[in-house]
């Protein structure tokens, strides 16, 4: 009678338990940390409503499988979890690597070869050597690019209106101080850092690898803030006129 008690007679209404094998295999193929670990308690959800429906078999045999099943799927997520947040903060703080996409165009400033041109709104700056200096304010660099042969390298300090620190790139590792203030990475030429309401305050793009466009908005406590916008740059609540810069020093000198 024992061993009847633990047999499990096979019923067509089994065959979704076969659902929880593709399931599974999209949890360890997909990337991201929120879906795999979806995929994965659907799966062991679906296996557990085949294992309870078998009323043949005892219910302590069937709460042990179940039980196990659940430890698994909470296992496996644990570990896809622990596994993607890694590959993820790996490739959030990878150096920017160069796209293949067109410079903007800037008739009024020409580029010498060997030279990186850094578009900042209306203005350029022709820059010969890294690292270099965007914005500095008494002696702090807030930001500061630096490129080497695994690509480029950013350096950032994000503030609120009221002077206030939200978050910190060093050489593209990321440090939120405020939990509002993220970071995005759309693609391996492309770092965007968000405010505490989700405003851009910093968008770098490496276009091709004589290119490096910004925009944003660069601020730092008691100083006028830098307005870095598609087609213009914006000083002490004015808008100055395009430019073209030799980019030996800093872009912007804050008081």
């Amino acid at each position: 009678m024992a061993d009847h008690a633990i047999l499990m007679r096979f019923r067509r209404s089994d065959a979704i338990a076969l659902a929880s094998l593709p399931l599974a295999v999209l949890a360890f193929w997909a990337g991201g940390v929120v879906f795999p670990a979806v995929c994965l308690c659907m799966a062991g959800a679906i296996v557990v409503y085949v294992i309870a429906g078998h009323d043949e078999v005892a219910w302590k045999h069937r709460i042990a499988v179940c039980s196990l099943v659940f430890i698994v799927a909470v296992g496996m997520v644990v570990y896809l979890y622990r596994v993607n947040r890694a590959r993820a903060l790996q490739q959030q703080s990878a150096p920017l690597i160069a796209a293949t996409l067109p410079s903007p165009v800037s008739s009024n400033c020409p580029i010498p070869k060997g030279a990186v041109a850094l578009y900042l709104g209306n203005t350029v700056s022709v820059v010969t050597e890294f690292p270099h200096v965007v914005f500095r304010v008494h002696g702090e660099n807030v930001l500061a690019l630096d490129r080497d042969a695994s690509g480029l390298l950013i350096s950032f300090t994000a503030f609120d209106d009221g002077g206030n620190i939200l978050s910190r790139l060093n050489r593209n590792v990321f440090i939120a101080i405020s939990a509002a203030s993220y970071l995005e990475r759309p693609s391996p030429s492309n770092l965007i850092v968000f405010d505490d309401r989700d405003t851009k305050v910093l968008d770098v793009q490496f276009l091709n690898p004589q290119a490096i466009k910004i925009t944003g908005i660069l601020r730092y406590p008691a100083a006028e803030p830098v307005v870095i916008g598609e087609k213009y740059l914006g000083i002490e609540g004015s808008i100055l006129t395009p430019a073209c810069r030799s980019g030996t020093g800093a872009d912007f000198v804050g008081k």
